[in-house]
């Protein structure tokens, strides 16, 4: 697991024992869910609510329907789609061919993302076809190697390896082209494909649609309330974690060795850009989408691996508490805070009843 996913694990021998100190304000107790903001006036239980409502935003970007071919007329970020996969009339030479990919008008300039999970490296190979194509991007991820997404009548195209969600390329006007717009290609074995959507609305966002909207939201409440109750202002006074979800402010910026960095952690991960911890305090918005997308990436690693979801659930509140999901049945006191095993065990039951109480909402 890189650095930029882990809290601040330390590490100190006392009376034989390994005791972890760890990056999270842990279990809220009950009474702190009835105390009064006195700025506000408003229980905290109340203020959790009130982020619970705007929960739908951290994944407002997700589309449930992953595996549906794109057909014209659909609306892929904000932008629909004017041209389908298969035979159609040619725009410019005026007869009927195959159309090998789908076209989505766009303005020039919108950003094309490097496909695949976190960690992952994307392969982009970039050409030109000044009569056709225009300026293309091929792009091959590790996540998928069997699949080529390939992107054409660009203004920009960046070659080389790039991280998975890193800017590989613009849309434009270029080759033969009658308006800006993104042709996008899914080729397998090299032969055209008819595109799916969850993959193109993952190349223009940069992160991977949930295709378990219901289980991120209900994730994303019950950490929530484990770590602060739902204050964004919160600040541990013990490791300086901070907001909603108790994030660490060398997640935000890199600075295991004490360096903050620049265009590195969870900031530039989600946000693509650098957030510092202040600015990240004073921002519920920007908590709810770092925390919500972090969440759910991963527990999309969990389910991937196989587990099922009580476990998958269980395994990433031990990571976001510990920084291993390892750990999830470890009982030992955490210095001052609950077990590891006793937070992933409380965080699994809160997730199971939010997630039973969104569906009959």
């Amino acid at each position: 697991m890189p650095p930029t996913w882990r809290y601040v694990i330390s590490t100190a021998m006392q009376a034989g024992e390994l005791v972890l100190k760890l990056g999270c304000v842990g279990a809220i107790a009950i009474s702190t869910w009835v105390m009064v903001d006195k700025e506000t006036n408003e229980t905290w239980g109340d203020r959790f609510r009130k982020v619970s409502a705007v929960a739908e935003a951290v994944v407002g970007f997700y589309d449930d329907d992953f595996k549906a071919l794109i057909s014209k007329g659909d609306v892929i970020a904000g932008y629909t789609v004017n041209s389908g996969f298969g035979l159609r009339m040619h725009p410019i030479h005026q007869e009927m061919r195959m159309h090998s990919g789908i076209d989505l008008p766009t303005p020039e300039g919108v950003s094309v993302h490097a496909i695949g999970y976190a960690g992952d490296r994307v392969s982009v190979r970039c050409w030109s076809d000044p009569k056709g194509y225009g300026t293309v991007a091929d792009m091959t991820s590790s996540a998928f190697p069997e699949i080529t997404f390939r992107a054409a009548h660009l203004s920009h195209c960046k070659g080389g390896e790039h991280r998975a969600g890193a800017v590989v390329a613009k849309t434009g006007n270029t080759g033969g082209s009658t308006g800006a717009h993104l042709h996008w290609e899914q080729l397998q074995g090299g032969v055209a494909q008819a595109p799916q959507k969850g993959y193109l609305v993952w190349a223009l966002n940069g992160r991977k649609p949930n295709e378990r909207l219901g289980d991120t939201i209900a994730l994303y409440q019950a950490i929530v309330i484990k770590e602060s109750g739902g204050d964004h202002r919160a600040v541990n006074p013990d490791t300086g974690a901070l907001g909603l979800g108790q994030v660490m402010p060398q997640n935000l910026n890199c600075s295991w060795d004490g360096k903050p960095k620049s265009n590195c952690g969870w900031d530039y991960d989600v946000l693509g850009r650098d957030v510092s911890p202040q600015e990240f305090l004073q921002n519920p918005e920007i908590q709810q989408q770092i925390v919500g997308v972090k969440l759910e990436s991963a527990l999309q690693r969990q389910i991937q691996a196989g587990h099922d979801m009580n476990t998958a659930v269980k395994r990433v509140a031990a990571e976001w508490y510990s920084g291993n999901p390892e750990l999830a049945h470890d009982t030992r006191p955490q210095a001052g805070y609950e077990s590891i095993k006793s937070y992933a065990d409380s965080a699994a039951e809160k997730f199971h009843r939010l997630r039973q109480e969104n569906l009959e909402k």
